[in-house]
């Protein structure tokens, strides 16, 4: 048997603008929540707490009870991820904790019993191995990361057998080239399911394999429209033969066997010449100038909060990817970083030292000096 895992990461930045939010309501969250409640769709799905909480304050709750109606009929699981969507492996480790327990806590209160994760997705699939004891440590058996640099190391990807790095966890890796076909390409629920399932019958024969979607879930409906159906037409070729089961990540590593490898630090959005260079993270620290400034703002302001620790749940909000992704290679849009990094800025000012403040603002400052240099010479 043939599987076909599919994991919907949904998120949005805590400081996103309400009319946005309400118009991916309407476009993806509401549509797709439906169907996966009432189609007998097999898939995982995560959700930050920074998203879960602003669906509740627009009044979008009935997402959320689609979502565990369907946890509870079978048709998902709930995956662990962290709240506010921070780049776990450029963090203390103790920071990732308290990301991923708040997310649970949170998560659990809005979903119930049905909130029951087994496996963890990185926010931005960002992996490194320093992650494994910290996710095994809080109970969790498997994560996801991008399939890129295993498979330049190695030829290919493990299509038989899931690795296992440190204390047992597993992960899982998804297949980046038909992610992405499905996300910039035209396809079809249906037509998708078919080619994947075709693709494993001729490297395998009639030995069982898997591939991974995981991709975020805006892509149905909102960043394509036309992809409203897709999840649906997906479960419902599947549902026709034996040749293929559509499958959550838990299904694929209860499936398959474990074989000890190692999985080195990268993320999804990598490239083979990222992996070649040793840069794990490009979009969200290239190694240049603007990101370097960024994590030292960070790091500044984890510095006020270590002083002043009333000012820890605003920090945690503080740290989202997104700053650093609208000053990335494939995204550029300072306006919208500075809104992320206004906020870092924001918990060392309410620390109150000046000459951390002025430290501050020079490097908020040098950040979007830098932002504009680029503009002009773009």
């Amino acid at each position: 048997m043939k599987r076909l895992g599919l994991l919907l990461h949904w998120y949005q930045p805590p400081w996103q603008y309400p009319e946005v939010l309400d118009r991916i309501v309407e476009e993806c969250y509401r549509p797709l929540s439906r169907s996966l409640e009432e189609h007998p769709v097999r898939c995982s799905v995560d959700l930050c707490w920074s998203l879960v909480d602003q669906l509740i304050t627009r009044g979008h709750d009935d997402v959320l009870t689609h979502l565990a109606a369907a946890a509870r009929a079978g048709n998902i699981e709930f995956v662990e991820t962290a709240a506010y969507h921070p780049i776990l492996p450029l963090l203390p480790a103790e920071t990732a904790v308290r990301q991923l327990r708040l997310n649970h806590d949170r998560n659990r209160v809005a979903f119930g019993r049905a909130y029951q994760p087994q496996g963890v997705f990185p926010p931005e699939m960002a992996w490194s191995p320093a992650l494994a004891p910290i996710f095994t440590r809080l109970g969790y058996r498997w994560t996801v990361t991008e399939d890129v640099a295993v498979t330049l190391r190695d030829g290919e990807p493990p299509l038989r057998h899931v690795p296992a790095v440190e204390g047992g966890l597993r992960v899982v890796l998804r297949s980046n080239r038909w992610s992405n076909a499905v996300a910039f390409g035209t396809l079809d629920g249906a037509g998708t399911a078919r080619a994947m399932t075709e693709e494993l019958e001729g490297r395998l024969a009639d030995d069982a394999g898997y591939l991974l979607l995981a991709m975020d879930a805006e892509t149905f409906g909102h960043h394509r429209r036309e992809y409203v159906p897709f999840v649906s037409e997906f479960s419902a070729w599947c549902a026709l033969g034996e040749r293929a089961a559509m499958s959550s990540v838990s299904d694929i590593v209860d499936a398959f066997p474990a074989q000890p490898g190692e999985i080195p630090a990268t993320s999804w959005s990598v490239l083979p010449e990222d992996v070649r260079a040793g840069v794990p993270y490009p979009l969200w620290n290239d190694g240049g100038d603007l990101h370097r400034a960024g994590w030292e703002l960070v790091s500044s302001a984890a510095e006020a909060v270590a002083v002043h620790p009333a000012l820890q749940a605003e920090f945690d909000r503080a740290i989202s990817s997104c700053a650093f992704w609208w000053l990335s290679r494939s995204n550029w849009e300072p306006a919208l970083a500075r809104r992320g990094f206004g906020m870092v800025v924001d918990v060392v000012r309410r620390a109150g030292d000046s000459a951390a403040i002025e430290h501050a603002l020079a490097l908020y400052d040098r950040i979007f000096a830098g932002a504009a240099t680029h503009d002009i010479a773009s």
